[in-house]
């Protein structure tokens, strides 16, 4: 029986409807590696603090560095050839706009949400650090109160740099000298027990991390599952609480102990 093949008309057709599919908007978001923040500059500080970063003459050096994705707004739905192109590099990645943002939500309400956000992990990391400084064996106890601590961040939302806040709380409030001169990138969710939670775009987080300069790298221990990225140079470790964090930065557990299981 002889091959039937489809008429020009009909291939003119399908043509025309295959590239009107890759430029019509899709219901996705793109996250790409964003910048960082070194927290020990001007982002963070404390009044009525008589110890800390005093203490540690590697502040200058060093860094704790808090970290972004890039990430499509909500009403900026990308085309399919934004998200085949997407897909094909690899260090950019796709989610559905319904991961990130509410149903029919506006990019201003969305940033009035994670502003919000922001403020509360804000609250929450210096809860978390003094009370971390107030029950552990730290030699001087804090003079200052959750209430003393600033942080000043920029056109950044979310929550995710809790416990990014916290460390640096503890580095700058504390008698710890965690950093050592070393530029260190931490991500995670915190809460005032001190718990670290999820987060999104870890890969890209990490990248951009390591664009950063950073040599370590703090995750959340329930993000292990979707790390892939593992930079060259770049250790990376991963925490369920802040005692475990101050652990791994100050070599006082086995840092293997607080790798990914597998990696």
């Amino acid at each position: 029986m002889p091959t039937k093949f489809a008429s020009k008309p009909a291939l003119v057709f399908l043509t025309l409807i295959g590239l009107a599919a890759l430029l019509l908007p899709l219901n996705f978001i793109i996250l790409e590696p964003g910048p960082t923040s070194n927290l020990l500059n001007a982002n963070v500080s404390i009044a009525n603090n008589q110890i800390g970063q005093s203490q540690d003459t590697d502040l200058k050096s060093g860094a704790i560095f808090s970290t972004t994705v890039f990430v499509t707004s909500p009403g900026d739905h990308p085309n399919g050839l934004a998200i085949l192109h997407a897909w094909l590099d690899g260090n950019l990645v796709v989610e559905p706009t319904a991961s990130l943002y509410r149903k029919g939500e506006s990019a201003k309400a969305a940033t009035l949400r994670e502003k919000n956000q922001m403020l509360v992990s804000q609250i929450d990391a210096a809860i978390a650090a003094h009370n971390f400084l107030t029950n552990s064996s730290s030699k001087t106890p804090p003079m200052w109160q959750p209430g003393d601590v600033s942080i000043k961040m920029k056109h950044v939302g979310g929550s995710s740099a809790g416990l990014a806040f916290a460390l640096a709380i503890l580095e700058k409030g504390g008698d710890l000298a965690l950093i050592k001169g070393r530029k260190i990138a931490v991500t995670g969710t915190i809460t005032q027990k001190g718990d670290v939670g999820i987060i999104g775009g870890i890969d890209q987080k990490i990248l951009g991390a390591k664009s950063s300069g950073a040599n370590i790298f703090i995750a959340p221990r329930g993000n292990c599952a979707q790390i892939s990225k593992y930079p060259k140079g770049m250790q990376i470790y991963a925490v369920r609480n802040i005692g475990e964090a101050v652990s791994v930065l100050s070599g006082e557990a086995n840092s293997l102990s607080f790798t990914c299981p597998g990696k």
